[in-house]
This record gives C-alpha cells, structure tokens and sequence, in this order.
C-alpha cells in the first residue's frame, strides 16, 4: 500500500507542470510534517491555535525530536514554493534542486540515490543516467519524495 501510495504521488507530480510541482510536492511535504508534529505532541489539538507557518512547523518538530539535519532542506523547499507561489516568471533551475540536495545530510544523500535506483524507471527511462544527469524537474521530484518519505518514517518511529 505504501509503495501504492509513493508511485501514485510521483506519477501525480511527472503530469504537472513546475508550478504544480513545486506547489504539490511541498504541499504532500508539509502534510506529512503536520502528521509527525500530531504524532510527537500529546494533545496535537491545541498546535492549531498556534497558526504556525511552515517554517514554524518545521522548528516546533525539531524541538520536539526530528532530526535537527532535516530543517535546512525542508526550509529551503519552503523557500523555493514561496517564490514560486510569489513571482509569475518563477522556473525551478538546476541550482534550486542544487541547493536542496546540498542541503541534505551527508546520509539523507545516500538515501536520495537509494531511492533513484528504485524509482528511476519512472522518472528517467534511460536507466543509465545519473542523479547529476536529470533534468531539474526529474530532481525536485526525487528530493520531495524522499524529504516525505523521510518524515514518514520519522513519524513511524515517533509512534514506537
């Protein structure tokens, strides 16, 4: 079902155009990141009344135990949707998806690279090419799905 759900999400994403992208992968990002912080809060309720922004999500999870290595990519995701969402000649360059792969942590990078080899059949059927090698497109969508499956897993072992 979980496999389901990931192929699903990145066939949603290979049929929109960069502002659908950007605007949905950050939206399923976020998503996942509000289900964490109910997971690791006790009365989750009461986080509602708070009216946190994004980046206020993302520092209330860390306080309460995500990897502190996680907030830098996820920020910078937030700050690519919001000029998205800001500026109409807005267009994801190379140096977008750069910066949030540089961003991640030395091991998170390895897990991007895991995850290309699974999925990379539907994002580059030439399965010789490289991460290095996709189009910025085929890279954003990579590095969203691995920023939700990482806080997937890392409300899975909050539940635990």
């Amino acid at each position: 079902m979980k496999e389901e759900k990931e192929q699903k999400f990145i066939e949603d994403l290979n049929g929109e155009d960069m502002l659908g992208i950007v605007v949905r992968g950050h939206i399923h990002v976020e998503s996942q990141l509000e289900h964490l912080l109910e997971t690791l809060v006790p009365y989750p309720q009461y986080l509602k009344e708070l009216n946190l922004d994004y980046a206020g999500k993302v520092h209330v999870a860390v306080a309460m135990g995500l990897r502190p290595e996680y907030a830098a990519p996820l920020k910078t995701l937030g700050s690519i949707r919001n000029r998205f969402a800001h500026r109409l000649d807005t267009d994801l360059s190379r140096n977008d998806t750069k910066n949030l792969y540089r961003e991640l942590h030395s091991n998170d990078k390895n897990i991007v690279q895991q995850t290309y080899e699974r999925i990379k059949t539907q994002l580059a059927p030439s399965k010789n090419k490289k991460f290095k090698d996709l189009t910025p497109k085929e890279q954003f969508i990579l590095l969203v799905v691995t920023l939700r499956a990482m806080l997937l897993a890392a409300a899975s072992e909050a539940k635990k």
